[in-house]
């Protein structure tokens, strides 16, 4: 016979059994029919001659199933017989089902909604390889904080002529606000976008191409080029609804007129862009005090962003060699590569690295418990095995029906699961700061993500199912069965087998709840700190004045002053105000700055400070109390130069002195200052304000612990210039964000082309910096709540078991005259030594594992003497209610119902 026609006979057999059956019955009863027509011919009686052909041809029955093996695949058929047995058997025992199912369901979602996080926002961050290999360059000048920010020179001296050993390429990048309209004529609906001026090759060094029209040209990118535009795919969708005729239309960013020559695919919105336009940078420019755009690169295959150091040090080597003795900066130069995937995620990548250690542990709780339990029903089974080797089974056959059982149970488990992780990975990414989560990142549950957990849950079903089965099979027909008879032997098998896995459990409990502890405590102390300022019932937006149309100081003044007058007026509206920057959402910006007679300890008598322009009524807005002198007034205008200054500030440039009287300069040394102003402005010191500290959304938590920033504030009308990007905070006596409609339509009502964006709380902003550790705290509580609760159900599970395999011993002892404080004496036996042993195992195991957590626990100790007494007792006394429950009933017990029990 063919392979083809064996394998259409097993087809058959397998998906048309009872008509193969059929043919096999009548084929089966016409050979033995014709054996006894020819027996009976031979001169047989009839019945002589049936009773010698069955002989002859032998059992029917037998044959039929020896044909049938033949015929078809046997084992599928057993392991059909052996799921359709196991399912019965999980019908059957209800709650074990529903405690196993959900235990392990519970650990599967966790990983899986972790996991997706973590691989869609960090591990595979863009759309192509290349972009998971872009590093960001950060220089070290001398004096200076590092940076990501460089000259136009200096970018050329790195990227110009030389062969790279660790890069594919290096590009400029940087991103500016701008005011999209289509039209000057009739400017409707202006929006304010960002547009990221990048050098041509980016697209190529990314390995990515337009999916409408064309990227950059060479051509392009050269000072003088063609004003064009490269849309993303998000605001192609979301402002011309995918029209594919915005090729060669024309838009305008900030009255500028652009030509739209393509759009780029979905996840191509890197460098938070919605527009890209060519850098147009010259070459031969030798300004090098206007550091304002950023240089990244895309190494080489194999190359991680620490294996560019060595070429970086030589180019860092290269520039101060060059360039050192004109430029006393560059002394000591260093450039650092910093992999954009950290840039981009900051500080969540620590968190997510903890997140996923309490998956694991969270993980391995699960496991614990569900091995209990399979050893447990095992256990209890010992009965069935025993009975099934004295009937003839292989022990291999019995180990391959429980093997099958505990993958069924397993598969049941990773379904829930999986639901359950897909189902909270949107509620779980809607609590993680939008700023750690890439615009070009896609988060879900990718096939990977599914095909781990699917493994990782066949693969605890098999273990867990496999090894007491293994264990039982192997003491033989006549143990399993006098332990089947045995209650008292079966319940020190159980508690043999089971006690190690319930001390893990309360052991690694120990040790997720301690983490969620410190998140807590460092959650509290951060949430107490004084920032200087009070941000309830704060509304702030920006709004963007282009040079264009506000091309002075007359024109900007104007405009705020108008605004705020319109502002004030509005109902709910208690104090209004402008500023160059808002105290939480954004960096300080600097300002280089000098004190007439004296010299400070610089190399050039130069300094710098914060700084600030504000309108008179910001203090009161933001709620930062004066501590000597006065505050700004509507009189302080030009000609009049003051300045207040913060109290760090006092105490560090005129220690021991009164600040106020004393006079500072502006400078505008080279290459530091982020804000400008005339080069000989001296302003008297008229205020000392409180320490206000300042809170960027890129920080990280242990920033808001450095000492805080000495800073200059001055009136806004006295520099009108810093109030091109203006910051509108005001304060309510209404829910903040019921004004928003009401302040937009000020806005248009001065000046229709001028979109209000980043409109905001300041609460919002502030609670900002508190992103990670918000989000560790609400997933390491929400970890911590399971993992006891997984812990204490194992057990009160081999209490419980205990308590009803040890009835009957329950009957005879209380009949002897045992008391029922005796009884509870008896259980809580069982169970407190394994909470004081796995309360000691995972307080030692948490003293090293929770320093893991030093970069995300701040104000507190990795080892806080509170938190371990408060965990301690947490699990203490819900490890005792999970001992006393089951314990309790044992005492309630009838002895006439306990003694009758076997």
């Amino acid at each position: 016979m063919l392979w083809t026609q064996r394998l259409w006979l097993r087809l058959q057999t397998l998906f048309r059994r009872d008509r193969i059956a059929q043919q096999l019955d009548a084929e089966i009863q016409f050979h033995l029919e014709q054996q006894i027509a020819e027996n009976v011919t031979a001169g047989m009686d009839p019945e002589e001659a049936r009773h010698t052909a069955i002989r002859a041809f032998g059992n029917p029955t037998v044959l039929k199933e020896e044909t049938q093996e033949t015929w078809g695949w046997m084992w599928v058929e057993q392991f059909a017989q052996d799921v359709r047995y196991g399912l019965r058997l999980l019908l059957k025992n209800r709650s074990f089902t529903l405690v196993a199912v959900t235990t392990l369901g519970i650990g599967i979602a966790a990983t899986t909604a972790l996991f997706s996080i973590f691989e869609g926002a960090y591990i595979h961050l863009g759309e192509t390889e290349q972009v998971n290999r872009v590093v960001l360059l950060r220089q070290h000048l001398k004096e200076r904080s590092p940076s990501f920010n460089f000259s136009i020179p200096e970018y050329f001296d790195i990227a110009g002529a030389h062969r790279y050993q660790s890069f594919d390429g290096l590009f400029a990048v940087h991103g500016v606000g701008a005011t999209l309209s289509e039209s000057l004529a009739r400017a409707e609906n202006p929006e304010r976008i960002k547009v990221v001026h990048v050098t041509a090759n980016m697209f190529t060094l990314y390995g990515i191409s337009p999916i409408l029209g064309r990227a950059f040209i060479s051509d392009e990118d050269r000072p003088g080029g063609p004003n064009v535009a490269v849309l993303t795919y998000w605001l192609w969708n979301a402002r011309f609804g995918r029209n594919p005729n915005v090729i060669g239309k024309t838009i305008y960013l900030d009255d500028v007129p652009y030509t739209t020559i393509g759009v780029m695919p979905r996840r191509s919105r890197h460098w938070g862009a919605d527009v890209y336009v060519p850098f147009q940078l010259d070459a031969a420019s030798n300004n090098r005090s206007e550091r304002d755009l950023s240089i990244a690169g895309v190494t080489k295959e194999g190359f991680s962003a620490e294996q560019t150091q060595p070429e970086l040090a030589y180019l860092a080597r290269r520039e101060e060699a060059d360039h050192g003795e004109a430029h006393p900066e560059y002394k000591g130069l260093i450039y650092e590569p910093v992999d954009v995937r950290k840039a981009v995620v900051g500080d969540l990548r620590i968190a997510l690295y903890i997140l996923m250690g309490a998956v694991v542990l969270l993980a391995l709780i699960t496991a614990a418990n569900i091995a209990s339990l399979l050893v447990a029903r095992t256990l209890a089974r010992a009965g069935e095995i025993g009975t099934r080797l004295a009937l003839g089974a292989m022990p291999a056959r019995l180990a391959r029906q429980f093997l099958t059982e505990s993958v069924v149970l397993a598969a049941l488990a990773g379904v829930v699961g999986l639901a359950a992780g897909a189902s909270v990975l949107k509620p779980i990414l809607a609590v993680v700061p939008a700023r750690y989560i890439a615009d070009e990142a896609e988060v879900h549950t990718n096939p990977a993500v599914l095909l781990i957990s699917i493994s990782v849950a066949l693969l605890l079903g098999a273990l867990f199912g496999l090894a007491p089965t293994i264990f039982i099979s192997g003491r033989g027909m006549t143990a399993n069965l006098q332990m089947s008879r045995s209650r008292s032997a079966t319940d020190r098998g159980s508690r043999r087998m089971r006690a190690p896995l319930v001390l893990v459990e309360m052991a690694l409990a120990f040790i997720v709840v301690m983490g969620a502890g410190l998140m807590a405590r460092t959650y509290q102390r951060v949430t107490s700190m004084d920032l200087g300022y009070r941000p309830d019932h704060v509304l702030t937006m920006m709004i963007s004045l282009p040079e264009s149309k506000y091309p002075g100081g007359t024109e900007l003044g104007n405009f705020s002053h108008e605004l705020l007058k319109r502002v004030q007026s509005l109902p709910g509206v208690i104090e209004v105000c402008a500023s160059s920057n808002r105290p939480a959402g954004s960096g300080l910006a600097f300002h280089d700055f000098s004190i007439p007679g004296r010299s400070l300890n610089t190399a050039d008598g130069i300094a710098t400070a914060a700084y600030r322009t504000i309108t008179p009524a910001y203090f009161a807005v933001v709620g930062t109390s004066l501590r000597e002198g006065r505050s700004f007034v509507e009189q302080d205008g030009p000609g009049n130069g003051v300045a207040i200054v913060n109290e760090t500030f006092a105490r560090t440039y005129f220690p021991g002195e009164d600040a106020v009287g004393k006079q500072i300069r502006l400078e505008n040394r080279t290459g530091s200052s982020t804000q400008q102003s005339a080069s000989d402005n001296v302003l008297q010191i008229v205020g000392v304000m409180k320490d206000a500290r300042q809170i960027a959304y890129w920080q990280e938590l242990s920033d808001l612990y450095k000492p805080i920033t000495p800073e200059i504030y001055v009136p806004l009308l006295q520099h009108p210039e810093g109030g091109r990007e203006l910051a509108v905070l005001l304060r309510t006596a209404v829910d903040p964000g019921t004004l928003t409609g009401a302040v937009r339509r000020e806005v248009l009502a001065i000046d229709s082309e001028r979109p209000v964006y980043s409109v905001e709380t300041l609460q919002g902003l502030a609670d900002n910096a508190l992103g990670s550790t918000r989000l560790c705290l609400l997933i390491l509580g929400t970890f911590a709540g399971v993992a006891l609760m997984t812990a204490c159900v194992g057990l009160y599970a081999i209490v419980s078991y205990s308590v009803t395999q040890r009835t009957n011993e329950i009957g005879i002892r209380m009949a002897l005259g045992a008391k029922r404080r005796d009884v509870l004496r008896l259980f809580a036996r069982d169970g407190i030594p394994l909470v004081l042993i796995g309360l000691f195992v995972g307080l030692v195991s948490s003293l090293g594992l929770t320093r893991l957590m030093s970069s995300l626990v701040y104000g507190v100790s990795a080892n806080d003497a509170a938190t371990l007494v408060a965990v301690s007792a947490i699990l203490t006394v819900t490890a005792m209610l999970a001992v006393y429950i089951p314990a309790r009933r044992a005492m309630r017990v009838d002895p006439m119902v306990a003694l009758r029990h076997e």
